[in-house]
């Protein structure tokens, strides 16, 4: 293999666990926008907050390191891919920024919040302004998350089908 060779494979391995990566923080935010808030909304507040102080952590556990694993391969493929196509990079540094974001909203927001639920004794209308709030910005990193998901899959390097001659 020649060098160019090798730093193409590297490359596409990369871009490849990047994809991986985000496609399973993108994924994951789903499931909880989706499952756990819906959930969440039909616990009364008491409930819900005896719920997330009993079992958030194993969410935390799963989330903040594949935000991290994101964050660290969409911010190696892009220093790898750097010198290589515009188009590629533009997408690879749309995937880094959107992912850096999504970990972003969780010192900005989700620590305090999460932090509230987990402490309890918030009364119930509190507790249900807070749930809303918190749904609100998990959107919101949700939809970074698949922007940068997809923003990776763009970068993926494009297969032309073998020719037959």
């Amino acid at each position: 293999m020649t060098d160019s060779q090798d730093r193409s494979a590297v490359a596409s391995t990369l871009i490849t666990l990047t994809c991986l990566a985000l496609g399973l923080l993108a994924g994951g935010m789903l499931v909880i926008g989706v499952s756990f808030v819906s959930f969440w909304k039909s616990l009364s507040p008491a409930d819900f907050q005896a719920w997330f102080a009993a079992y958030s952590h194993l969410i935390g556990r799963l989330m903040l390191p594949l935000g991290g694993a994101g964050v660290a391969a969409s911010v190696a493929t892009l220093v790898t891919c750097w010198s290589g196509p515009a188009t590629r990079r533009g997408w690879l540094l749309i995937a880094a920024l959107s992912v850096t974001g999504v970990m972003v909203t969780y010192p900005i927001f989700f620590a305090g919040a999460n932090e509230s639920f987990e402490r309890g004794g918030l009364s119930d209308s509190a507790a249900r302004s807070l749930l809303d709030q918190w749904a609100t910005w998990h959107w919101i990193r949700t939809a970074l998350g698949m922007v940068g998901f997809i923003a990776a899959l763009r970068a993926l390097p494009s297969r032309s089908p073998a020719r037959a001659d």
